[in-house]
């Protein structure tokens, strides 16, 4: 199942807490999503860590159908000193949908920023990468990690469209790995599999007042508004011969 946003005053949101630090090495965020509202000329926040571009935040936006970013998926992280990273994705559909895995990951041994989007059972996308900027390092938002909205709850910043199966450790997924998620194999399957630690889990089943953080971390998200419950494509799916 998934959680449908209302675009008005449906949110959720994590506390801040250590473990939502990207440190200063490999990490990797990841969220189901199918926009089927984009409708606007603004900008719709999906993950809100921080004001956007100011120092220690992280923001994943979708530009609405008729803003100067129509369409497009980006993102911005920016460190304690002020570098940024910045990822956009050009020329996607916008309200088709569709179910999107969408992946942002630094990339330590390839030293890139990445954004990656599949569809189930499809194959994984590298939309877009980055070479780490100079200097850029730890993104330690002091700030709570908003869900479905901008952190300062701008009426033209709440997201319209549904979302599941958010997650954030600290390592990079290699293509093989993302795309066995886009086929149905649980993030908790994989990371244990590969012996890799959540720091964030929330499977987002049913719109619940609080959703419980499945990685063990206790980051629970709490809910505002009247957020609905939806169908989301399974994510249990038998995953056979596939090498990680």
């Amino acid at each position: 199942m998934g959680i449908l946003f209302d675009e008005v005053d449906d949110y959720y949101t994590v506390t801040d807490a250590a473990e939502l630090t990207l440190p200063d090495a490999a990490w990797c965020i990841g969220v189901w999503t199918y926009v089927s509202d984009n409708a606007g000329n603004y900008f719709q926040y999906l993950l809100s860590n921080g004001t956007l571009s100011a120092n220690s935040t992280f923001n994943l936006v979708l530009g609405e159908a008729g803003s100067a970013n129509a369409n497009q998926w980006f993102v911005r992280a920016v460190d304690a000193d002020g570098t940024a990273g910045s990822l956009s994705a050009v020329d996607l559909p916008g309200a088709d949908s569709i179910w999107r895995l969408i992946i942002v990951q630094r990339d330590e041994v390839g030293g890139d920023l990445e954004l990656w989007f599949c569809e189930p059972k499809g194959g994984a996308t590298l939309t877009h990468s980055i070479a780490i900027p100079a200097g850029f390092d730890i993104v330690n938002s002091a700030g709570n990690l908003v869900i479905g909205a901008r952190l300062d709850l701008n009426a033209d910043r709440f997201y319209g469209s549904t979302a599941a199966e958010i997650f954030k450790g600290n390592f990079a997924l290699t293509e093989a790995q993302i795309e066995a998620l886009a086929w149905g194999l649980p993030i908790k399957t994989l990371a244990a599999q590969l012996g890799y630690t959540l720091d964030l889990y929330l499977p987002m089943w049913h719109a619940e007042a609080t959703l419980i953080d499945f990685s063990g971390s206790g980051n629970n998200a709490a809910r505002t508004g009247a957020p609905a419950t939806t169908a989301h494509p399974p994510i249990c799916t038998p995953i056979k011969r596939r090498r990680m």
